[in-house]
């Protein structure tokens, strides 16, 4: 591995994008040297489903990493790891599949496996400790992890607890043996067999939840009525965090102190359940943006959806799924106000120029030729800039073939390929264009010159690979989180220390956002793997609103002003997009303490002074729409 105190190669200047033409030798023939047995054919899904399902069912770790023979193909530095031979076992198996099945046909045929699947015993269900009956219903602790959904543990009225899985699950090669539980699943161990408590199971989730829905915490806001179950939402949280917390190292917890959760800078507004995103790998959240709250776009297997906040019928924006690549599945989207670009799984991406007419042909590319000795050409992240000197749309690509590539969007060519030691996985780009935070498969944080890859500091601040940064408007702070679960805020002017180290509330932070400039007391949104949405008060870091629903999150997306949060619950039953509306606006926009307090005295609560929002090129709304902001017009009679 090259030195992190090296410079970034850039090996590539100018030079077209790859054309998207695959050689013959892509996908070579499959050979069987075993016999067939004509009288038992195997659907080749049935086959990847069945490995899919021993693959869950035994969590054990590993015990040949020390084999030489495979060190090619693991990854042990925590990134992500797909074999070529991976890809073309998936491509020979789905192809096959979708020649002459309906994804309904798969559905069936997984749940069929999945019944065959519960008849085997499973020690897990009998280990638990005997519930002790009280003359309330209560609900015992629990001390055993939670298994899989796919474990087979069935309801009262219905085999298979869970949803049956897509097609994108199906052939789903990589898991999260880390993640929470499902919540039926989970409720389902936490419920005693008498009395008889319905499942989680036998809801039927409304196609939307607004804030008159809710009823603090007899029903929630992904449509589960815990009144009906005897319980509260707060009891099951609570358990729920018990069961999760004994599976951490809470070695962090003792010296870094938790930040508080006492902030209201959002409140629930709507869940729209009908939308549900999907992200294909789970280190990777980042599926969801949004150039308006009439325009917001998610990724769900092959192809980018449009909806709106109210939860409007989805259109079809990007389609992947004809592409001939091993696996178009989207891994990242980003947006501005003209341009929507995503990559994929195979390094492939996809542009569309939001200004022109409904259904102009995207712009489709490949950030590699395709090569047999390229382990993987996964996209991680990407990002869109301004050019500091044509002020074109730049996209900046992270991939997993250790590349940083600075895109132009209007001419589809690539002007840089910075080459690093491993994998990148995140960068941010300044607002001036000139410095760029790049994190990855290394410890280190890397502030290098956007021009050239170069790096000029180097800041020790994570014991683990990093997925998640960025920079804020004003262009000072700037934001890192790793797989040690810590967030690390610095000050672009000074990288001797850091200005604050924070902890996530449960689970690794996956996606950072910084609110846009404009949109009031200033917040760095921390998106954790499941359950937990952190908004950080970004004026002082040292407390925070905590949102917390029950799945995991693909992704957090700020409308343009601000005044919306979208985030992408991607939980099989109870997910949907999910929206929070700002709050707070009747009161003064600088954070009060005690009067006699000088150093809160006129504190500035924007990324800007107020005075300077008029003319600031980042601010998309004027002076007479931010006074507006939180004003009660609904009983206005005109």
């Amino acid at each position: 591995m090259a030195s992190l105190h090296l410079p970034a190669l850039d090996e590539h200047h100018h030079f077209p994008a790859p054309p998207l033409s695959v050689p013959t030798t892509y996908t070579p023939a499959l050979q069987h040297d075993e016999p067939t047995h004509a009288s038992c054919p195997h659907s080749p899904t049935i086959i990847a489903a069945a490995n899919t399902l021993a693959t869950l069912a035994d969590s054990r770790p590993d015990t040949t990493h020390d084999d030489e023979d495979d060190f090619e193909d693991d990854d042990y530095s925590g990134g992500i790891s797909i074999t070529s031979a991976d890809l073309l076992d998936y491509t020979s198996a789905s192809s096959m599949a979708d020649a002459h099945m309906t994804e309904e046909d798969v559905a069936e045929q997984l749940q069929s496996v999945v019944a065959q699947f519960q008849s085997f015993p499973h020690t897990a269900s009998t280990a638990f400790d005997p519930f002790e009956p009280l003359p309330s219903y209560h609900m015992p602790s629990i001390y055993m992890p939670i298994p899989h959904v796919f474990s087979g543990h069935s309801s009262s009225s219905d085999p298979s607890l869970e949803p049956p899985p897509t097609l994108q699950e199906a052939h789903l090669s990589i898991q999260d043996k880390g993640s929470f539980a499902p919540i039926t699943s989970f409720f389902h161990y936490l419920t005693p067999g008498k009395p008889t408590v319905p499942g989680l199971d036998l809801i039927q989730v409304p196609e939307s939840i607004t804030r008159d829905d809710l009823q603090g915490d007899r029903y929630d806001a992904q449509g589960i009525d815990w009144a009906v179950r005897n319980t509260t939402r707060s009891y099951v949280r609570a358990k729920r965090y018990e069961c999760e917390s004994a599976k951490l190292p809470r070695s962090l917890q003792e010296y870094i102190p938790p930040t508080p959760n006492t902030d209201n800078f959002f409140r629930f507004k709507r869940n729209n359940t009908t939308h549900r995103a999907f992200f294909p790998h789970f280190q990777l959240r980042n599926i969801l943006t949004a150039t308006s709250r009439n325009d917001i776009c998610y990724a769900a297997g092959h192809r980018v959806f449009r909806t709106d906040a109210e939860g409007s019928t989805s259109d079809i924006m990007i389609d992947l799924s004809k592409r001939l690549t091993p696996d178009g599945s989207i891994t990242t989207i980003a947006s501005t106000d003209d341009v929507l670009i995503v990559g994929a799984f195979d390094g492939e991406y996809a542009i569309t120029n939001l200004a022109s007419e409904f259904g102009t042909p995207c712009t489709f590319g490949r950030t590699s030729d395709y090569s047999l000795d390229t382990k993987s050409r996964i996209v991680n992240h990407m990002h869109l800039s301004e050019a500091r000197t044509t002020y074109q749309r730049q996209a900046v690509l992270c991939s997993n073939d250790h590349r940083l590539r600075v895109l132009d969007c209007v001419t589809d060519t690539f002007l840089h390929s910075f080459l690093y030691p491993a994998a990148v996985n995140c960068a941010a780009t300044s607002p001036n264009g000139r410095m760029r935070v790049v994190v990855g498969d290394f410890q280190e944080t890397l502030i290098t010159n956007a021009e050239t890859g170069q790096p000029f500091e180097t800041l020790n601040s994570h014991t683990d690979d990093a997925f998640a940064c960025a920079w804020a408007d004003d262009g000072i702070h700037v934001a890192t989180a790793a797989q040690d679960s810590t967030i690390v805020v610095w000050d672009a002017r000074y990288w001797d220390r850091p200005l604050t180290v924070l902890t996530s509330e449960l689970s690794i932070p996956r996606s950072l956002r910084f609110s846009p400039v404009g949109s009031g007391p200033r917040v760095l949104i921390a998106a954790e793997a499941d359950d937990y949405v952190n908004v950080i008060d970004a004026r002082t870091f040292d407390s925070k609103q905590v949102f917390d629903f029950f799945g995991p999150i693909g992704g957090t997306a700020f409308a343009p002003d601000g005044q919306s949060l979208f985030i992408a619950n991607g939980e099989r039953r109870f997910g949907g997009i999910i929206e929070l509306d700002r709050t707070g606006w009747g009161e003064n926009a600088t954070k009060r303490k005690r009067f006699e307090d000088e150093d809160w005295h006129g504190i500035m609560a924007d990324w800007a002074y107020n005075d300077r929002l008029s003319n600031h090129d980042r601010v998309p709304c004027g002076d007479v729409e931010r006074e507006r902001r939180g004003v009660d017009l609904g009983s206005l009679v005109v």
